[in-house]
């Protein structure tokens, strides 16, 4: 594609032929490969946002892990502790009846019998804090689990998420159904309930799901109150893979969001009605500046 479009800007003849190259022929070469190039550059910025999305989910997955480690080794710690405070406690009752038993100055015995109960009661108080202490480990250790708070969380949004993905999906007119489980592996299957993996979706298809997850997202990270903003901006979003139904369908989404919401639109795309937006501002290039037209 690159030699291809090198090609166009550097040649005004036919190398092979001689003839003249006709300028709407080179333009219409050049933009298509442009286009294509645009095309490609979304897919990999689109990929580069799961990847560092993913990236930071399995860096917050270690991190628990570290935690539930942690932890465990504080219960292990605690454990060992109570056993050796058991064994104490069980050599002093030794002393105290060896020390019962045996015959002689009473006063002198009960001063011992007195101090080794005293330390008895000191190390029966340690116990039941270390005791408490390792009961509450144990509970941050299961809620730290893969099968504790985190997925409780995740089963709390899932519905919510496959909801919304398959509403836009319905909107922008691609009747799949679209279903995430509690490892975010996708599946998605057809009226026939057929199943399909993502790559096997035309680029127009996955555009689709891809505008999809995007409002989705959008909307539950504004459900929470965490990332709620009024602005969007589409960049080259209308210039990729949707046809014309597919970018009056993504129009109807957009007119969902409600007029808090400032929707900025970047597109080469001069078909686009002006009628859809509220203000159009048009940008040329003159001496290899942009500038705003007057």
């Amino acid at each position: 594609m690159v030699k291809q479009a090198k090609f166009f800007e550097e040649n005004d003849k036919c190398p092979t032929c001689d003839q003249e190259i006709d300028r709407k022929l080179k333009e219409y070469h050049l933009g298509k490969c442009k286009t294509k190039a645009g095309t490609i550059a979304n897919a990999l910025d689109m990929h580069k946002v799961q990847s560092e999305s993913l990236n930071e989910v399995i860096e917050g997955l270690h991190k628990q892990q570290d935690h539930i480690r942690n932890w465990q080794s504080k219960v292990d710690a605690n454990n060992q502790e109570i056993m050796q405070i058991n064994r104490q406690i069980d050599n002093l009752n030794d002393e105290i009846s060896r020390i019962d038993n045996e015959s002689g100055d009473l006063s002198e015995a009960n001063s011992a019998l007195e101090e080794l109960r005293e330390k008895k009661e000191e190390l029966q108080e340690t116990k039941y804090k270390l005791a408490e202490q390792n009961s509450y480990n144990q509970v941050y250790a299961e809620l730290l689990k893969d099968t504790g708070i985190k997925t409780k969380i995740i089963k709390q949004y899932l519905p919510v998420i496959n909801q919304l993905t398959n509403k836009y999906l319905q909107i922008l007119d691609f009747f799949v159904h679209f279903d995430l489980d509690e490892s975010f592996q996708e599946t998605i299957r057809s009226r026939h309930r057929d199943a399909f993996s993502y790559d096997s979706f035309s680029e127009g298809e996955k555009q689709r799901i891809d505008l999809s997850l995007l409002f989705t997202w959008r909307q539950i990270a504004k459900m929470k109150n965490s990332v709620a903003t009024n602005l969007l901006i589409l960049d080259e979003t209308f210039d990729s893979s949707l046809d014309e139904e597919g970018i009056e369908n993504l129009m109807k989404i957009i007119s969902t969001l409600g007029e808090d919401t400032n929707v900025f639109v970047i597109s080469h795309k001069s078909e686009l009605e002006d009628a859809q937006f509220h203000r159009k501002i048009e940008f040329v290039k003159e001496k290899n500046f942009s500038k705003i037209k007057s």
